[in-house]
């Protein structure tokens, strides 16, 4: 269903005119290298401003989209409210975030969209119905790859986070084809015929992730138009709501942009990995580099699954390398290196709503509350050195054996023929290729300064 149905992009213009979005300095035009995106009509030079709090009629407005075209939440809600047969599903199926109930929405429109007039009623209409013809059936994030090129990220962070994904994109699925099948309007139109496969699922997953901003005052939105913009790690414009909940697209203080010119925002400071993960590409603009390594209990550890539980989130490594310097973060390592001997224990009690509860004691103190802060708990224990190489130890561990993983490059003969069947994407393979380049340079410091960390350690 999801490869029928779309509409040039050189119609939107028309559809923006329709549904009042405002191109006020602004077109959609073919960019160097990232596809379609936004140019300025017309120089704006805004160096001397000094202040960031401009007022927005003092800005330079590039872009303004009525706030009824924004996709959030609250949308959801009203959407609901005017569609009988969409609240039952909501109510049935609904996740209880924003996310979830936009995906749903998300869902219903791209089916909507590809009926025609002689197909039975389906859900009502919005601006968005034919919105969602101008999308890309083709995101160009992992989830999207074929099984090949997923491979390819094999012993990267990738390969942990596109497992969970997956994992969650499935329960999510099977929890909305249980649900819905029951409601006799969703199960003819979504599974009678199998019009709706977790592919279409696993789609409006990736232009969720591709699409989403923050914004100031309605949240997570996806914004037609203003999702035109292309990331930059220098931008020269920023979004924002007016005093009508409007969404406005402004010219950066203390920029200048010339006619022509791209009109860039930020998608926010993000390892390479997650740029991949959420966008498709990596930065090469920026100089921050780093990863995020899941972190196992010891398998021979008693108190392991006790805790896993009480911190409460899946353990990572995380690594960051600028300007040559490597810093890591790890609150779960301090905790997975303490024992009973050491003073650990977990104990259950009754909660303060009656009932029974796990509990962290350090020292005989009860510290569940300060699960992140065992570094700081542990400076004045007599052993604290001990504490210490323990950890650096285990990370050094955890951090080659992944390098040695990634170690293995990607061989070049045995993909050609995959290349030559459309198996594996150039694009695809250049973004694996670089992604796997900067991680293994970040592990191979990381490894050289954690292997002088236990050095130091073991001679204090």
């Amino acid at each position: 269903m999801a490869s029928k149905s779309t509409l040039s992009i050189d119609v939107f213009p028309t559809w923006a005119r329709f549904n009042d979005v405002d191109f006020i300095n602004a077109k959609l035009q073919e960019t160097d290298g990232k596809g379609i995106g936004l140019v300025a009509v017309n120089g704006s030079d805004l160096t001397e401003t000094n202040t960031k709090d401009l007022r927005h009629e003092e800005a330079q407005a590039l872009l303004r989209i009525p706030h009824d075209l924004v996709l959030s939440a609250s949308t959801v809600e009203d959407y609901a409210k005017v569609d009988q047969n969409f609240r039952q599903l909501v109510e049935s199926v609904g996740h209880n975030s924003a996310r979830g109930n936009i995906l749903i929405y998300l869902l219903a429109h791209l089916v909507l969209s590809g009926r025609d007039s002689s197909s039975p009623r389906g859900p009502a209409s919005t601006p968005w119905t034919e919105y969602i013809k101008f999308l890309p059936r083709d995101v160009p994030v992992p989830t999207m790859w074929s099984e090949v090129e997923r491979a390819l990220l094999q012993s990267t962070s990738l390969e942990a986070a596109l497992e969970a994904k997956f994992s969650s994109l499935s329960k999510e699925f099977e929890d909305l084809t249980e649900k819905s099948s029951v409601l006799p309007f969703w199960n003819s139109l979504f599974w009678e015929k199998g019009t709706v496969t977790i592919q279409d699922w696993i789609l409006v997953d990736a232009w969720y992730r591709s699409r989403c901003l923050e914004l100031p005052r309605g949240g997570e939105a996806m914004v037609p138009g203003l999702d035109m913009a292309n990331h930059s790690h220098h931008p020269t414009a920023y979004y924002d709501e007016d005093d009508k909940d409007d969404v406005v697209l402004l010219v950066r203080p203390r920029t200048k942009v010339s006619a022509g010119e791209e009109v860039s925002i930020s998608y926010g400071e993000k390892t390479p990995a997650e740029m991949l993960f959420s966008y498709g590409f990596i930065d090469s603009e920026s100089t921050g580099e780093g990863l995020n390594l899941p972190l196992k209990v010891q398998p021979d550890d008693p108190l392991g699954k006790a805790k896993l539980h009480i911190f409460g989130r899946p353990p990572s490594l995380k690594l960051s390398r600028s300007d040559g310097e490597i810093d890591w973060q790890c609150p779960f390592a301090y905790l997975m290196c303490l024992n009973e001997e050491d003073g650990l224990e977990f104990k259950v009690l009754q909660g303060e709503d009656g009932g029974r509860e796990l509990r962290l004691f350090w020292q005989e103190e009860d510290v569940t509350t300060q699960v992140d802060h065992f570094e700081d708990l542990i400076k004045n224990h007599t052993l604290c050195q001990i504490f210490r190489l323990r950890v650096v130890s285990v990370l050094h561990e955890v951090v080659y054996n992944h390098l040695v993983e990634l170690s293995s490059e990607i061989s070049h003969d045995q993909l050609e023929p995959l290349r030559r069947d459309g198996l594996v994407r150039d694009d695809r393979l250049q973004a694996a290729e670089k992604l796997r380049r900067i991680e293994a340079g970040v592990l191979e410091s990381a490894a050289v300064a954690l292997d002088k960390q236990v050095r130091t350690a073991r001679s204090d």
